[in-house]
This record gives structure tokens, sequence and C-alpha cells, in this order.
């Protein structure tokens, strides 16, 4: 499943542009996050047309944290260098090759102006990023285009068993309590969970990691 997440919408006129173009490929559930602008007026629903009705049901929250979704996947054109792990991106073609129809992906869009703070792109579990030339920025509506396009022009019922969010966050607590008293863990485990993240890692994958971080911890307990 699909889902798009628009983090401090600016204009009203985009959020019905971005309706749009979600019904031209079938994405029907949209999670609007602090919206700047009106939400229902007539800009919105001149730019939506038939596809109104999606803002109609949009759901209105305060934080990227209550965006129930398996993968927050987070959009931007600014590239990280080494030293910003959360700006290592996907392209939508990798990112395509690892859907999984049983998991819940929200395309997280940022604002017109300044796009996602590193502490949105903090909270997003993967990065994808769209190739473009000299001018980097694209509209927003005109980047969930090319990235709904390239998402949903195969058909998405393949299974691979990917982690869902829940057995990730499994993975993550063995991890810490394993690495407990380790200097600088928080930094180890940033690099952990983004590689973790971009290798879509199966549900048995993530079992057998929670298992042996279980076991480690264990065993340095006994000591």
């Amino acid at each position: 499943m699909i889902s798009v997440t628009a983090v401090g919408t600016e204009t009203s006129g985009n959020l019905g542009a971005i309706a749009r173009v979600m019904a031209n490929f079938g994405v029907s559930k949209l999670y609007l996050v602090n919206p700047v602008c009106e939400v229902f007026n007539n800009d919105s629903k001149a730019r939506a047309m038939h596809a109104y009705n999606i803002l109609e049901n949009a759901v209105i929250v305060d934080s990227l944290d209550k965006v129930s979704a398996d993968y927050l996947v987070g959009t931007s054109a600014r590239l990280g260098t080494g030293h910003n792990l959360r700006r290592v991106p996907l392209t939508p073609k990798m990112f395509r090759e690892q859907l999984d129809s049983k998991i819940h992906y929200s395309i997280v869009l940022g604002r017109e102006g300044d796009g996602l703070t590193n502490e949105e792109l903090a909270k997003c579990d993967v990065l994808v990023s769209i190739p473009t030339k000299e001018y980097k920025a694209m509209n927003v509506s005109h980047a969930l285009a090319v990235l709904l396009y390239e998402l949903t022009k195969d058909d998405m019922t393949v299974i691979k068993h990917l982690a869902n969010k829940s057995d990730r966050k499994a993975v993550m607590m063995r991890l810490n309590e394993a690495g407990k008293g380790i200097p600088n863990l928080e930094n180890y485990t940033v690099i952990f969970e983004n590689l973790m993240n971009r290798s879509f890692i199966r549900k048995k994958e993530a079992r057998a990691l929670a298992g042996l971080f279980k076991q480690l911890n264990e065993k340095i307990n006994r000591k």
C-alpha cells in the first residue's frame, strides 16, 4: 500500500495538485502534517478537480509520529555528504524494486520552500531523491507524479515478507540493550538503522538479528 504525507504545505493550490496526482495513479490515502495553508477552499478545489474527495478524507495530524505506516519515505533534492547519514538516498527505481504489497509505505513531501528539516528526515525510514540536472528542486506535485509513476507502473502484488515497523523497532531495541554503555552508541545505531532500512530486510532476518542481539546482551550480563 502507498499513501502520501504532506508536511507543512504552504499553498492550497499545491494541496489540490497533490490530490489530483494521487488520483491519477490510484492512491487515495493522504496525511497532512501541520498544513500552513487552508486545506478546503476554492483554490484547492479547482486544482484537485475530481480528486477533491481525497482532500476531504485527508487525515490531519500534528506530527510525523502520528502517521501510521511501516516505512516513512522521505523525499529531498538536497543530498547529504558523507557526514549527513540521514541524506543517503535511493533512486525511485531502486526503491520500487523493494516494494512489498503487504507493507504500507507513505511518501513524505516537504514544504514548497524549505523541504523537510533534518529532524523530520530523521523520522523517515528511507530517503528517495529524483535524479535531475542543473536545477535540482522540483515542484512538489511534479515530484510526486514522477515517484508515483515509477512506483505504480508495475503490478504491485509481490509479497517479499519484508520486516514491518514493529519488526525493525524490535531489532533496534535489542541492539540498544546489547550496546548499553558503549561510547557514542547513538552514532553507531544511526548507521546501523540506516543500513537496515535501506536494505529492506525480511521478517526472518529481523527476528534473527533481534535474537542475536538479545543473546549478546544476556552473555554480557552474565559476566
